[in-house]
């Protein structure tokens, strides 16, 4: 099984959180992807010359997953699904969504309210939810 980790978990994994270190430990010899969207949703908060030159630095351990047509049409009837049930979605969530289903990965967020599919959520982030 392979995941897509979410741009607040590798903030976190970059910030030095204990959780998000030890996440890596337990993960990193499985395949491990981001969205080129979490590459760009992390270097858009990258102010100074030591958080890119990390950011670039910690993005070489992983795969960065382009968007596609069959992402951008599953994320498209996320948004859609979702908007008519009255909740709207970021377009960047749903296509990071898309990316998880269409590569049959799970994800990996502590934001897991902006993952409404259960199913793609890995054990970490579905054990985040409150019952």
């Amino acid at each position: 099984m392979g995941y897509i980790i979410d741009t607040d978990v590798c903030i976190d994994f970059l910030r030095g959180k204990e959780y998000a270190l030890n996440l890596f430990k337990n993960i990193f010899n499985q395949d491990c992807f981001i969205s080129i969207l979490t590459y760009y949703e992390l270097l858009k908060g990258a102010y100074t010359e030591k958080e890119q030159n990390a950011i670039n630095k910690f993005i070489k351990s992983l795969e960065i997953i382009n968007l596609n047509e069959s992402i951008i049409k599953t994320g498209a009837k996320f948004y859609r699904k979702y908007r008519k049930k009255g909740i709207t979605l970021s377009n960047i969530d749903c296509l990071i969504m898309a990316t998880a289903k269409e590569n049959n990965l799970k994800i990996i967020t502590r934001n897991v309210k902006h993952y409404p599919e259960i199913e793609l959520l890995s054990d970490f982030s579905k054990s985040l939810i409150k019952k």
